[in-house]
């Protein structure tokens, strides 16, 4: 077994260094032979597209990497992002039979003597959990948030990997001085992976944003389930929302737009201008599609 995961870790590497390495070598061909803006297009769509299959394949830290280059329209090229945007809210799910495991372990008990009703499909999954809807003994609506199964060790592998490579990068890529520091960014990311990897810490933070504004008439944070909370196992209040890039439930509100953009700067402008947390959110309210950011979504009245 442990042979086993030590040749699925090498083989992870394998499969990362091989994709860097092709997609290096393609863009210094281009270059060299002078292709057109036409040819240049098609090269980072089809690079783009390499790119989220083996994201999908490996999942986990890399699924993260992934998300974060997909919102870097200002960096890289649009043929290429278009290709990254399933990487928000599709990734793979895993087995049910893994997640039921999961619950099992951090519970201690059967899962009927937590909830009475568990959907064994997804709602959502990403990088790190996956949300399911289930519902309590007391008859509450809970979102259900699960550590994927060896996660930790994924990442670890990962991070390892991603060191050799910003390694690499910042030694023999010609990067434009001033551009990106490669170095900083692996170290801010690798602080907040390891910080997401601990439920109770999310937990936390949604307990912040609970208090922080339970005077508030037009934010809705949803309640926690402490009881059943884990390092691992994450259980809230379930609420129905919508994106706000979504132009057409907007248009479906009752409320106009400006309305709207009023209440948000409301809501943040504190975040950004006085001592405490800030989160970042694109919703009306919580949606599944974006669980990784589950905590202190809120709801504009």
């Amino acid at each position: 077994m442990m042979e086993m995961k030590a040749r699925s870790k090498w083989l992870r590497m394998y499969k990362v260094f091989s994709l860097a390495l092709l997609i290096i070598l393609q863009i210094y061909w281009y270059k060299w032979t002078r292709k057109s803006e036409a040819e240049w297009e098609k090269l980072w769509s089809g690079i783009g597209k390499r790119f989220r299959t083996t994201l999908f394949e490996l999942e986990g830290l890399l699924i993260k990497i992934g998300q974060f280059i997909s919102i870097r329209s200002d960096l890289l090229p649009k043929a290429f992002i278009q290709e990254l945007l399933d990487l928000t809210d599709k990734v793979p799910p895993s087995e049910w039979s893994e997640i039921q495991r999961i619950l099992n372990e951090e519970w201690g008990s059967e899962l009927s003597k937590k909830v009475v009703a568990i959907e064994k499909e997804a709602i959502a999954s990403a990088s790190i959990g996956e949300v399911y809807k289930g519902a309590l003994q007391d008859g509450s609506i809970v979102a259900i948030k699960v550590q994927r199964i060896n996660i930790q060790s994924i990442v670890h592998t990962d991070f390892r990997t991603l060191s050799i490579l910003v390694w690499f990068a910042d030694r023999f890529v010609p990067i434009p001085k001033g551009f990106i520091n490669l170095k900083v960014l692996f170290q801010e990311l690798k602080q907040v992976i390891e910080r997401e990897l601990d439920f109770t810490k999310e937990m936390d933070t949604l307990l912040y944003f609970k208090e922080r504004f339970k005077d508030s008439e037009m934010v809705k944070i949803p309640d926690v389930h402490q009881e059943l909370c884990t390092s691992k196992v994450l259980v809230m209040e379930w609420v129905e929302g919508k994106r706000l890039n979504d132009s057409e439930a907007v248009e479906k509100l009752e409320m106009p737009r400006q309305e709207l953009a009023r209440r948000l700067m409301k809501l943040f402008l504190p975040q950004w201008l006085e001592p405490g947390m800030f989160h970042a959110f694109s919703f009306l309210n919580y949606n599944q599609s974006n669980y990784d950011k589950i905590v202190s979504q809120v709801k504009i009245y």
